[in-house]
């Protein structure tokens, strides 16, 4: 009987430990997926602001291409009018290829000399130097050919040296053109106009001043060579004077034809420059400092006009001492 109750007692023993065990299971088994149903939870919030964040740069992207396509529209609308209407907004065709100065441009038609003008270039002249300049440029070839020269003085030698004088010239200019859309030039003022600068730019700003004359208000006034540029207030103004084209203005007590013409901005674009030598002129170098002056510029204009020397007539002549230095400026022949 010990044992059967001892058995009994082991089973209940036994089935109670079980059942605790289960208790112990059912309690922890419903942690696992309440942790990861809030890792879901936490995953679904960073994916919602990330959308959010997604769908206003998508926002802010569709109103910046409504703006450019509005912006676009209005330009297409502008080109379309200047297409529409040439003769109210393109005065001119402007030439779309670079202008080069050397006498023409790069179809070879004729340009205006006076593109280029008033060009000076300096020289500077050493200490104990001369600049000599015939009237023939043969003349020059002739004295060059002889590299040094012996100078026959009374109680002296004079041994100088002759080289060729070389100048950096400007060969080519490449120019970009642009019109000035509230600027005109008026030209063809004839050369009997006796009036002083003042008069001339008050007289042409009472007249193109006046609508009556398609004019406007001035606000800038420059006499330039041969023109006077004229500077409206209002967009129009220049484009319809240019539009007319010839006016008569009374300058001087008469009535003076006057043509107006679009006024254009330049920027050099390129530039090349080379050394050439100057056709009449050479340099005389080492001239020691045993004469002032005027006795040496005698002394060597004497010289180099002797036939026998290969010299000729002289047109001018600037002796530069020792100890000084000087400078040479050359002017552009015009024509």
């Amino acid at each position: 009987m010990t044992l059967h109750s001892s058995l009994g007692n082991r089973v209940r023993i036994h089935l109670k430990r079980k059942k605790q065990k289960q208790k112990r299971v059912q309690w922890l088994t419903p942690v696992i997926p309440a942790l990861w149903e809030a890792k879901v939870g936490e995953s679904q919030d960073k994916e919602l602001e990330k959308s959010l964040a997604n769908m206003q740069a998508l926002h802010a992207l569709l109103e910046e291409q409504a703006r450019l396509k509005m912006r676009l529209q209005e330009l297409q609308q502008q080109r379309k009018e200047l297409g529409d209407s040439p003769k109210d907004k393109v005065l001119f065709s402007v030439p779309k290829i670079p202008l080069v100065f050397r006498g023409h441009i790069q179809q070879d038609r004729e340009m205006p000399k006076s593109l280029v003008s008033n060009l000076r270039i300096h020289c500077p002249l050493p200490a104990g130097s001369a600049l000599v300049t015939f009237d023939d440029p043969k003349v020059a070839e002739q004295v060059l050919q002889q590299k040094e020269h012996t100078i026959d003085m009374e109680e002296c030698r004079l041994r100088v040296q002759v080289q060729p004088l070389e100048l950096p010239m400007v060969t080519t200019i490449q120019v970009s053109s642009q019109m000035r859309s509230q600027r005109v030039l008026v030209s063809g003022f004839p050369a009997s106009l006796s009036l002083s600068e003042e008069e001339l730019l008050d007289k042409l700003e009472i007249f193109f001043g006046k609508t009556k004359n398609g004019g406007g208000d001035v606000e800038v006034r420059e006499l330039l060579q041969g023109s006077v540029m004229l500077g409206f207030a209002k967009d129009g103004v220049a484009q319809r004077l240019c539009q007319i084209g010839q006016f008569r203005v009374p300058l001087g007590g008469q009535e003076v034809p006057l043509r107006v013409s679009p006024c254009m901005n330049g920027e050099i674009q390129k530039a090349e420059i080379r050394s050439q030598p100057v056709s009449r002129s050479v340099l005389v170098l080492n001239i020691p400092d045993v004469l002032d002056g005027p006795e040496l510029h005698d002394v060597l204009e004497v010289h180099f006009q002797k036939p026998t020397r290969g010299g000729g007539e002289v047109e001018a002549l600037t002796v530069i001492p020792q100890g000084q230095q000087g400078l040479a400026v050359f002017i552009s022949e015009s024509g």
